[in-house]
């Protein structure tokens, strides 16, 4: 690898494929993704040329911002362009010292928790200027964002015996009538099978296709309220609500407490005091998602909780993050972190915290069975 005097650390090559993370081979030391890229001269030529001292520019990213702001015809020259870029990232990499480049769609220089598209921040930089004050403050709040980052990741790593509590029988999941649907030739198309050879092409994400093929999942949603009730000592309501949508609510006598809310298109899963879930978590036509794949998931989480495996933390961090965890007695596992819902006000929040901070590390108990069972 070269160095330079602009950055503290060696250069490298940019990154030809995604390196989020760390690379390990057999015998090595871990090889990471580089800090520095190379490439970046013509950009130095061109602030030399200008007045501009490019140490300058590299060490203070409000110095660079303000040049680049101040002469959009960087973006003119596509070489010019990314050489630009390349040097934003590499000062972007100055400010956060655990940024390091990766290659996705485009070149991007963050960490787990946050990553920037070098070419996006060029030309927003270039055609919103007045957004230097919205970026300083994503600047300064990066370093918390990834300490929070690594504690849900310390929760997900963290190993506990549980002691499942699962139903005498297994549950059957009745047949599900998925009609066929056809595309604009007439063909039947292949749900959950529609891309065998490959990447979706890129249109297939914005577009929702047939979205009522899950329409049959509310019957076996019902199927599977009537198993965890025969099984489990818990009260259920059914009915329906002012949309039409079918909502159960299972409350059981101990552990977390279930609403599902189905429609033809989606069931959203609302479980103990913060997890929410929808399923299909996407209905675009590049998920290619089934009836059948729905129903797995919605099967796999209630049956989960019911048999004691979900575990909600929260506040997490300083940024209050939220992290859940769902453990099956086949041995699945699942994890996930972020802030809680949008719409949950701040005193429902607080009432959370409280109700998870009486959990033993945040787990649920599993619900009871009952004690005459068929």
């Amino acid at each position: 690898m070269s160095t330079s005097g602009l950055f503290p650390g060696a250069l490298g090559p940019m990154p030809e494929t995604r390196t989020s993370a760390m690379l390990i081979w057999p015998s090595t030391e871990p090889v990471l993704p580089p800090r520095f890229v190379e490439g970046f001269e013509p950009f130095e030529a061109f602030a030399r040329e200008a007045g501009a001292d490019p140490a300058v520019l590299a060490a203070d990213l409000g110095a660079l911002w303000d040049f680049v702001a101040a002469h959009p015809e960087l973006l003119d020259a596509p070489e010019r362009a990314e050489a630009a870029a390349r040097f934003l990232g590499n000062a972007v990499a100055v400010a956060h010292p655990a940024a390091r480049w990766q290659m996705t769609s485009e070149p991007e220089v963050g960490t787990s928790m946050m990553s920037i598209p070098v070419a996006g921040l060029l030309r927003g930089i270039v055609e919103h200027p007045e957004r230097r004050e919205s970026f300083d403050e994503m600047l300064a709040s990066w370093p918390q964002a990834d300490r929070d980052a690594e504690e849900l990741d310390a929760l997900s790593r963290e190993e506990v015996e549980i002691d499942f509590v699962v139903a005498p029988a297994p549950f059957t999941r009745p047949a599900l009538e998925v009609p066929e649907f056809v595309d604009e030739s007439g063909q039947v198309i292949a749900h959950g099978s529609r891309w065998p050879y490959g990447s979706p092409p890129e249109d297939a994400y914005s577009r929702v296709s047939h979205p009522e093929r899950f329409a049959p999942v509310t019957g076996v949603v019902d199927a599977l309220v009537d198993h965890v009730e025969t099984w489990y000592d818990i009260e259920v309501d059914r009915r329906s609500d002012e949309s039409g949508a079918r909502v159960w609510h299972l409350r059981p006598t101990t552990g977390a407490a279930i609403t599902l809310s189905g429609t033809a298109e989606s069931v959203l899963i609302e479980a103990g005091a913060l997890t929410r879930e929808l399923a299909p978590s996407c209905t675009c036509d590049a998920c290619d998602e089934t009836a059948e794949s729905v129903s797995d998931a919605i099967e796999e989480t209630v049956l989960a909780v019911a048999a004691g495996g979900l575990r909600e933390v929260f506040p997490v961090g300083q940024r209050r993050w939220l992290h859940t965890e769902l453990r099956t007695p086949d041995g699945g596992r699942r994890s996930g972190g972020g802030e809680p819902g949008p719409s949950l006000s701040a005193e429902q929040l607080d009432e959370a915290a409280d109700v998870l901070a009486r959990l033993p590390d945040g787990w649920w108990p599993a619900w009871t069975l009952r004690s005459a069972q068929p």
